[in-house]
C-alpha cells in the first residue's frame, strides 16, 4: 500500500510531467501504479466519498456517473488488458474487457443522453 507521502510525490510527478508535455516520462510513471492499492487508500476513498456526496447533493448526476466511471474502466483495463503480450493474449480476458467496457458504455450513454 502507498503511503501518503509516497501519493502526494506521485502526484506531483504527474502534474509536472503534464505541465511539460513530457508523455514518455508519464507512461513509465503510470505503469508503476496500482490502481487498486491507490483506491484502498482511506483517504482516496475519502476523498471520492466527500466528491460523490457534492455531486449527490448538487444534482449532478452525469458528473457523479463519469467521475465513477474512471476508477472502473481503469481496474478493468489494469485486470484484463495491461501487461499481456498481444501474442499471449487469451480471447476470454479480450471477451471479459469488451464486455465490461460495453456495460460502463452504456451506462455512460444513458446517464447523459437517454435520462434527462
Amino acid at each position: 500500500m502507498y503511503s501518503n507521502e509516497e501519493l502526494i510525490v506521485m502526484w506531483s510527478d504527474i502534474v509536472e510531467k503534464v505541465r511539460k508535455f513530457d508523455f514518455s516520462q508519464l507512461n513509465k510513471i503510470l505503469e508503476g501504479i496500482d490502481v487498486l492499492t491507490i483506491l484502498k487508500n482511506p483517504w482516496i476513498i475519502a476523498l471520492m466519498v466527500v466528491v460523490c456526496i457534492i455531486f449527490i447533493i448538487r444534482g449532478m448526476e452525469k458528473a457523479l456517473v463519469s467521475f465513477l466511471s474512471v476508477p472502473v474502466l481503469l481496474v478493468l483495463f489494469q485486470k484484463t488488458v495491461q501487461d499481456y503480450d498481444a501474442m499471449n493474449f487469451s480471447a476470454e480476458r479480450l471477451l471479459v474487457f469488451c464486455g465490461g467496457f460495453i456495460v460502463l458504455a452504456g451506462v455512460n450513454i444513458y446517464f447523459h443522453f437517454v435520462r434527462k
